[in-house]
């Protein structure tokens, strides 16, 4: 097989690369250590837990096939993930499937000499799957899911009580227990160290507060912080009662969607908890799939023209591009002081991108023959067939045709980590930093 391999391997903690190693032929049906190596929940490209049980009678083809058979189920698993509507992703042979995976690991294995039942975390090739995805009677769309994980706050209101951090609530710990699911938003529980009670507190939590937000989102290399409130009795939640959740998305380029999640009655506290916890997860993620479908099919690229009028446009600019999940790479052609040429690089139709582009007020529309911006200033020396034009905040949502419950825009936009909103000067020869997502093999420059 053509993948890199991760193996967590019986014995001595660590990781191994390469090719599976036999299993122990004559030892009885017997546990696999998985300490070595935790999968992360926090990647939506990665599908953990996939169960196999194979028979044979060697150890070696055995879990060969157990890997092979993991790998098909990861597939289908993260089609459904990605696709709005799922159904049944395009057939592809253990070869094809093979060249989209990036790694996997062995969470858990029982091996014997005509066995092997385990447990796999299987992580594929993001570019890969963008491509595979529109290819063989695909899917015509797909959800860009997001590049960075989102850090969840669990807030307990009791008594006029706000808790984040000082105790551990029942809401809390079942947030902790939380195991990793098909989740499209990857969630990130912070450990609850001083540091993190030091970034922000349950009332900022709540308010909204920007800068504070902005910390904690920092501190766990997250794309933006989830806020999901819920009030309890002192002596915990009553299960014959249900459960209402506040839940408030802030992304980091200000936008906010805000839902009510209702958990029904029913169970024991620890089933509501888990119930509630499970239904914040699945809000999330149909919220997610409104508002970042794009159409799957070869990247493609275009010239385009972006007018400047004053210092910072060009930042805001760029900032704002790098929130399109449609777009994958932005090339910086020639630069003056009244206009940039950026070649973009994306996916699916220019009518498609527009709406992309609107939703993060945006505009791009058919170009003008460019004009000298003052007296003596030359003209470029490639011509664009379309311009992007900065719109005011809250604008271009309406134009897209946004949905109830898509993000709107916060009064106070959350402060970005620097490493996702570099200052430094561009020159014309330089290529802008990407999206901030995986982008595979494409030869742009990644964040610090």
């Amino acid at each position: 097989m053509s993948t890199a391999l991760v193996l967590t391997m019986t014995g001595p903690a660590g990781a191994q690369t390469g090719s599976p190693p036999p299993a122990a032929a004559s030892a009885p049906l017997s546990a696999a250590s998985s300490s070595a190596a935790t999968p992360s929940s926090a990647d939506a490209f990665a599908v953990t837990g996939v169960k196999v049980d194979i028979n044979g009678s060697n150890p070696t083809t055995v879990r060969d096939q157990a890997i092979r058979e993991a790998q098909a189920k990861a597939w289908a698993e993260l089609y459904r993930r990605l696709v709005p509507g799922g159904g049944n992703p395009p057939r592809l042979s253990d070869n094809e499937i093979a060249k989209l995976v990036q790694g996997f690991e062995i969470d858990e294995e029982k091996v014997s000499a005509s066995r092997y039942v385990g447990a796999i975390t299987v992580r594929f090739r993001p570019n890969a799957v963008r491509d595979a995805l529109g290819q063989s009677g695909g899917a015509a769309q797909y959800v860009e899911p997001p590049a960075r994980p989102f850090v969840i706050l669990p807030v307990t209101q009791t008594d006029g009580r706000t808790i984040l951090w000082q105790d551990r609530t029942p809401w809390r710990a079942a947030w902790e227990a939380r195991q990793p699911a098909a989740s499209l938003v990857p969630l990130v529980v912070p450990d609850g160290e001083l540091s993190d009670a030091q970034a922000i507190s349950g009332e900022d939590a709540v308010a909204g507060n920007a800068d504070a937000l902005a910390r904690i989102a920092q501190a766990y290399k997250a794309g933006g912080v989830v806020v999901a409130r819920t009030d309890l009795p002192v002596n915990g939640p009553d299960p014959a009662r249900g459960l209402t959740v506040d839940v408030t998305r802030y992304g980091l380029d200000g936008t906010r969607d805000n839902q009510t999640v209702q958990v029904k009655s029913g169970g024991t506290a620890d089933e509501l908890l888990n119930r509630a916890v499970a239904s914040v997860g699945t809000q999330l993620d149909d919220s997610w799939r409104r508002e970042h479908t794009t159409a799957t099919g070869p990247e493609q690229n275009t010239l385009v023209r972006v007018p400047l009028t004053a210092v910072n446009d060009w930042v805001e600019t760029r900032k704002r591009l790098s929130g399109v999940n449609a777009v994958t790479r932005t090339n910086l052609m020639s630069i003056s002081r009244s206009e940039a040429l950026i070649t973009l690089t994306y996916r699916g139709a220019p009518e498609q991108l527009a709406q992309a582009l609107a939703r993060q007020d945006l505009g791009f529309a058919q170009a003008t023959p460019a004009t000298a911006g003052y007296p003596g200033a030359p003209l470029p020396v490639q011509s664009a067939d379309w311009q992007l034009t900065l719109l005011p905040r809250g604008s271009g949502a309406a134009s897209a045709g946004a949905v109830p419950g898509s993000a709107t825009p916060m009064a106070t936009p959350m402060a970005a980590p620097t490493s996702l909103a570099p200052s430094a000067p561009i020159d014309g020869t330089t290529t802008m930093g990407a999206p901030p997502r995986n982008l595979g093999t494409l030869p742009a420059k990644s964040a610090p």
